[in-house]
């Protein structure tokens, strides 16, 4: 089973395109523009993609796991911290950490944090995404691979003496993010 989040009825209406006229400009089978529009399991990734850049849009497949219900996206904590305060950013950052070693369902990572959040969270977000995505040997979401350049490096542990272990260990995905933590930042105990 799989689904099919790209509104191409609605695009065709606003555009006001029809089906035929879709199909020549694209070059594509009016049938594989008709399959698109009947959501048909048929469809090829390529058609889509064809149709969805005509849009201006981007089409992804993502995989993810049966029964399971992602609330611990990149989205839900930047607006989990948001509401508890920017101080909680560690407890939800790491629920999305757990969540994503847990599952592995690249649905956590569709969206990018709230633009309301924090720009140091927005940055620790997306350098966390960036780390678990390479970790997982999986292409990580546009978003992340934004730089978010900190104005001020961001050393996270906060403790003076721990501060030369951190510009040594950082991780790249986080270093260029002007954010600095210890090899172990995203490990438990």
């Amino acid at each position: 089973m799989y689904h099919f989040y790209f509104p191409i009825k609605a695009f065709l209406k606003k555009n006001r395109l029809s089906e035929r006229a879709l199909s020549e400009t694209l070059q594509i089978a009016r049938g594989t523009i008709r399959s698109i529009l009947l959501k048909k399991d048929s469809l090829s990734l390529n058609s889509i993609k064809s149709v969805a850049n005509y849009f201006g849009h981007e089409a992804s497949l993502v995989t993810y796991p049966k029964n399971h219900r992602p609330e611990s996206s990149s989205l839900a904590i930047s607006m989990k911290i948001q509401k508890d305060g920017v101080d909680s950013w560690k407890i939800h950052l790491m629920d999305m950490v757990d969540e994503f070693r847990k599952s592995l369902d690249m649905r956590l990572f569709l969206l990018p944090p709230s633009q309301e959040c924090p720009e140091r969270i927005q940055a620790m977000i997306a350098s966390t995404v960036l780390f678990l995505c390479q970790e997982a040997d999986v292409t990580a979401p546009d978003w992340a691979h934004e730089v978010h350049y900190l104005s001020q490096p961001w050393f996270v542990a906060e403790v003076e003496s721990l501060k030369a272990f951190a510009l040594l260990e950082s991780p790249l995905s986080f270093r260029r993010n002007n954010i600095f933590v210890q090899n172990n930042f995203l490990e438990r105990a």
